[in-house]
């Protein structure tokens, strides 16, 4: 049987590249490149490719075009959004996130988030730093222990099972709002996670942190009136995609005690202009975009996406196709 090519176009450092490499199975020839290789570059590696391997999780439509004999397009990353989904089904590529392989790397940060904000880590850190020491006892209304209090998940694929299994271990109450996730699915069910319409999440979480995919149906899928109906003292998290959150309503939600903080990994866009108000508010925790990347994480990922590209190698049908929405 002759060789499988892979072309893997990647923004990965060295290191990291050949970790993913070596997960190929033998067999398979693997060609990296760099992802901000020339697409005239990339065009004369597709044409006879088998598999394209991606990180970041975007590709010019004319180098798609180009790409005659691909099987299938691994992505290393869980959103696709950055893909051309209605060009892909034209061609007849199926498009394939990593299956979950970052997902307790976001799970962590978003429980970070979340306990970032409830003890006010921000205000404490510059306290401390400007040389000040604030008396244990003179705790402020707004800082809280997570014990008892309502998680609402909107989204409740991979990441967002892995916020509940976390979850459980502070003794909070779940519910989420997934339209694709039936309740009888014994997962979901072993979670004790309430299924709850997205109003009725948004008007009774305490935390309401978002897991869904970046699509034309979730883009400003929380706005001005959606952060109307959280609690005053509510707080919201974002580790998917910066578009699914009105970020302008955000700013100005923080700014007028509409919801009490929020946590982001992500913004729109990326990176941020440095004069974007968000940037300033002390109850909005910042990190840039760095949920999914941890160094056991590069491994999950090339382990699912070797698998997944063998699987349909061998003829089988591929594993997390991405939805077309």
């Amino acid at each position: 049987m002759p060789l499988a090519k892979v072309v893997f176009f990647t923004s990965l450092s060295q290191e990291i590249a050949s970790l993913v490499v070596s997960f190929a199975p033998p067999g398979f020839q693997v060609q990296t490149r760099s992802s901000a290789s020339p697409d005239d570059e990339k065009m004369d590696l597709v044409r006879d490719a088998d598999f394209l391997l991606l990180f970041p999780a975007s590709i010019a439509d004319r180098v798609l075009e180009e790409a005659r004999r691909l099987k299938l397009i691994q992505l290393m990353s869980a959103g696709y959004d950055g893909m051309n989904l209605s060009l892909t089904r034209k061609l007849g590529i199926p498009v394939a996130n990593n299956g979950g392989a970052n997902s307790v790397a976001v799970a962590e940060q978003t429980i970070l988030l979340i306990l970032a904000l409830y003890r006010r880590l921000n205000r404490y850190l510059a306290a401390v730093r400007e040389g000040q020491w604030p008396r244990t006892g003179n705790v402020s209304p707004d800082t809280h222990e997570l014990e008892g209090k309502t998680v609402g998940i909107v989204g409740f694929g991979n990441i967002g099972r892995q916020v509940a299994r976390r979850l459980r271990a502070f003794d909070a109450l779940i519910q989420y709002y997934d339209p694709f996730v039936s309740p009888t699915e014994p997962d979901v069910k072993a979670l004790d996670a309430r299924p709850v319409s997205l109003e009725e999440l948004l008007k009774t979480s305490d935390v309401v942190t978002i897991h869904t995919p970046l699509s034309r149906d979730t883009a400003h899928l929380i706005g001005a009136k959606e952060l109307a109906m959280m609690k005053p003292a509510a707080v919201l998290i974002n580790t998917s995609r910066g578009g699914i959150v009105d970020q302008v309503a955000l700013s100005k939600a923080l700014i007028d005690g509409t919801i009490s903080g929020a946590g982001l990994d992500v913004l729109e866009p990326e990176p941020p202009d440095p004069a974007d108000l968000i940037l300033s508010l002390d109850n909005a925790i910042i990190t840039p975009h760095m949920a999914g990347p941890t160094y056991e994480s590069y491994a999950k990922r090339a382990r699912n996406s070797f698998a997944n590209i063998q699987r349909v190698w061998e003829g089988k049908k591929p594993l997390w196709v991405a939805r077309f929405q």
